[in-house]
């Protein structure tokens, strides 16, 4: 029985048909000497990690953090009929492991893609959303949201869309945002409304001095193909702060 995070790493690499830590980091897309130093127990890997790696690998992304696979992390589709209608902020709830579901709203996280339907900005609680927009759950167990240091009911996810944000954020990647944070302090990924009317991710950085009448954005990609653009506090619309993504 393996013992470490490592040792189960290395133990699903191998069931998986991977012969070698090289070869496992290049199908996952990520660098050789960070899945090696995971793999060998120098540095631990997190939550998003164990997800990413269990999706590869197939095994549950729980079992890879504790040795434990009773529990997993998982989402399920919502039936609309089932959902509330009318505009509010979706509930989520405990399970009876003592997670919570979070809710994945039908947006496009993306460069201009998608739209902003049934949006709300509310200062208790950040973002609302349409509860007939929820298109599925995703149900977290609470120490997936003690990592994060966040509750569920302030999470919201979406479905990426677009290569501005590779190699950090990838196409198809699901992004879960903290919708309390609508300034970018401290400087970091954040969602934001873009001029077409769609949710775009970047890196969101305050470069004016505090004592300037205007408060300017340094709005930029990871993806150097892209360039930076500088705004106006006043002029973008921060949807939540970036706290994970699920890689597919």
């Amino acid at each position: 029985m393996e013992k470490t995070m490592g040792e189960r790493l290395r133990a699903a690499r191998k069931a998986a048909g991977f012969t070698s830590s090289e070869s496992a980091a290049e199908a996952l897309g990520m660098s050789k000497s960070t899945y090696r130093a995971h793999e060998n127990g120098q540095n631990n890997y997190g939550p998003e990690e164990a997800l990413r790696y269990g999706r590869k690998f197939k095994v549950p992304a729980y079992f890879l953090l504790t040795g434990d696979s009773s529990q997993e992390p998982h989402f399920e589709d919502v039936e609309l009929e089932d959902v509330p209608k009318g505009k509010g902020v979706y509930q989520t709830y405990a399970d009876g492991n003592g997670g919570s579901k979070i809710p994945e709203i039908d947006l496009v996280a993306g460069l201009g893609g998608g739209g902003l339907p049934a949006m709300e900005v509310s200062a208790r609680n950040g973002i609302s959303f349409a509860s007939e927009i929820v298109r599925a759950q995703w149900e977290m167990p609470s120490w997936v949201l003690q990592k994060m240091n966040v509750q569920a009911r302030n999470i919201a996810c979406f479905p990426c869309q677009g290569d501005s944000m590779a190699p950090t954020i990838s196409d198809g990647d699901i992004v879960f945002l903290d919708t309390r944070h609508r300034v970018p302090s401290p400087p970091g990924i954040y969602a934001l409304a873009d001029e077409f009317g769609g949710v775009v991710v970047k890196r969101l950085e305050v470069i004016s001095n505090p004592r300037d009448e205007f408060i300017m954005v340094r709005v930029s990609s990871d993806n150097p193909h892209y360039r930076d653009k500088e705004l106006g506090l006043n002029e973008i619309t921060i949807l939540g702060r970036y706290i994970c993504r699920v890689a597919f």
